[in-house]
């Protein structure tokens, strides 16, 4: 399990951010590259237990890439 932490401008200034489960790396990224695209941001990717995969700089280092990297 996969963990998008994503929001807008609020939730960024506030640090509460939304949560969303995907079953892969691949769906969590593909779902924080709709929401750079929508103008919100992507927080950070983590495992189920806590492990960060992807911070926000590097999904928007990547955002534009074909396939996103490491684990699946």
């Amino acid at each position: 399990m996969w963990i998008l932490e994503w929001g807008d401008s609020i939730n960024q200034s506030s640090g509460q951010w939304n949560h969303e489960e995907h079953d892969s790396s691949d769906k969590a990224f593909d779902a924080a590259k709709t929401k750079i695209g929508m103008g919100l941001v992507a927080h950070a990717i983590h495992s189920e237990g806590g492990v960060l995969w992807m911070s926000r700089d590097e999904l928007l280092d990547v955002a534009g890439a074909d396939e996103a990297p490491g684990p699946r």
